[in-house]
C-alpha cells in the first residue's frame, strides 16, 4: 500500500536525500553539469556533504558516474518532474512524509500538520500509481468477495485509478470519484481506459452502483468525515450491493503504528479498530457487516451490504 514508502529506502537514507532537497543539492545534482564540487557550490554545502551524497545517490541507482561527473538515471526521472503519474514513483511522497515526521514537535504542540510541498498532490498520486500489481489484485479479489456479481463499481478517491483500472479489466463498468484537482491531474493516465472519471462530492452522486470501493483512505480523515463518507457511500450502493473501506485497522493490522505516525504527522486521522468501522456502517444501515484480512497485506476489508 502507498503508506508504506519506498522499501528500500531506510530511514537514514530518506533523511538523507530529505537534507539533500531541502539544500538544493538534489536539484544541483540532477538538473545541473559537473559533479560533487560543482553542486556543492551550487547548493551552499561542503564539498564532503555532495560527496557523500552523490556516492549515496550512485549506489541507490538515482545517479551514475559519467568521465565530467555524473548524470541521472531513469530511477531518477521522479525526483526531477511529476508530469507523468507513472515515472514518480514512491520516493518523492516518501520524502514528503519525512518532512512532516521532522516537524512533528511542532505539529503536537499546535495541532496543524506542515503544508504540503508544491508538488506534493502529484507526488501521493505517483506513490498510489506504484502500489505493486499483486497488492492491487489482492484488494480487488477481497472488494469483490463482499459483491461477486457486481456489474457497476464506484471507486473513491483512488488516485490515478490501480483499483479502479483493475476492476474494469475485470469485466465491470468503472467509475473513479474524487476531487477536481485529482480528477484533472489523473484524467489524462486513465483517458485510455473504459474507467470513468468524476470530479464531484459522493453525496452528489444520484445512481447507484454494485460494489463502492474506498482504498487507504478512512485512515486520512476525521471519526466524523468516515462517518459522512460511509453513510454517503451507502446511499449509493444498489439493493443487494456492498460497500467496502480496505484500511490498515489499528485493532489488526502490523502496519498500525507507522501508520498512525503518518496520519499525525500529516492530517486528521488515525487507524480505527474494527468496532469503530462496523459502527460507521452499522449506522449507515448496512447490513452483514463483516472484516478479512487482504491476502500478502497488512491491510482489511470492511464490508457491509444493502438489504435487497
Amino acid at each position: 500500500m502507498p503508506t508504506a514508502g519506498d522499501p528500500e529506502l531506510d530511514t537514514p537514507t530518506l533523511a538523507l536525500l530529505w537534507a539533500a532537497r531541502e539544500t538544493g543539492l538534489l536539484r544541483a545534482l540532477l538538473r545541473e553539469p559537473g559533479g560533487a564540487p560543482e553542486a556543492a557550490d551550487a547548493a551552499g554545502v561542503t564539498e564532503r556533504a555532495a560527496t557523500i551524497v552523490v556516492d549515496t545517490l550512485v549506489d541507490l541507482g538515482f545517479l551514475h558516474r559519467m568521465d565530467d561527473g555524473v548524470e541521472p538515471t531513469n530511477r531518477a526521472l521522479g525526483l526531477l518532474a511529476t508530469r507523468d503519474l507513472r515515472s514518480v514513483g514512491t520516493t518523492p511522497a516518501a520524502l514528503d512524509r519525512f518532512g512532516a515526521y521532522a516537524e512533528l514537535p511542532r505539529t503536537m504542540q499546535t495541532g496543524v500538520p506542515p503544508m504540503e510541498p508544491d508538488d506534493g498532490l502529484r507526488h501521493r498520486l505517483g506513490a498510489v500509481e506504484a502500489t505493486d500489481d499483486a497488492t492491487v489484485d489482492a484488494t480487488v479479489e477481497a472488494a469483490l468477495a463482499a459483491a461477486p456479481d457486481a456489474e457497476r463499481a464506484l471507486v473513491i478517491a483512488d488516485g490515478p485509478g490501480p483499483h479502479a483500472r483493475a476492476l474494469a479489466e475485470r469485466g465491470l463498468d468503472v467509475t473513479l470519484l474524487d476531487g477536481a484537482v485529482e480528477a484533472e491531474a489523473v484524467e489524462p493516465l486513465l483517458s485510455g481506459t473504459s474507467v470513468t472519471v468524476r470530479a464531484a462530492s459522493l453525496a452528489d452522486v444520484a445512481t447507484t452502483f454494485d460494489l463502492v470501493l474506498s482504498v487507504d483512505a478512512a485512515w486520512r480523515a476525521s471519526p466524523d468525515e468516515n462517518r459522512f463518507t460511509v453513510a454517503a457511500a451507502a446511499e449509493t450502493v444498489a439493493p443487494g450491493g456492498a460497500a467496502v473501506l480496505v484500511e490498515p485497522l489499528g485493532d489488526r493490522s502490523p502496519a498500525a503504528p507507522r501508520v498512525a505516525t503518518a496520519a499525525l504527522a500529516t492530517g486528521t486521522g488515525r487507524p480505527y479498530d474494527e468496532a469503530e468501522v462496523t459502527a460507521w456502517f452499522e449506522g449507515a444501515g448496512l447490513v452483514a457487516v463483516e472484516t478479512a484480512d487482504v491476502p500478502g497485506t497488512p491491510y482489511q476489508a470492511v464490508a457491509g451490504r444493502r438489504e435487497e
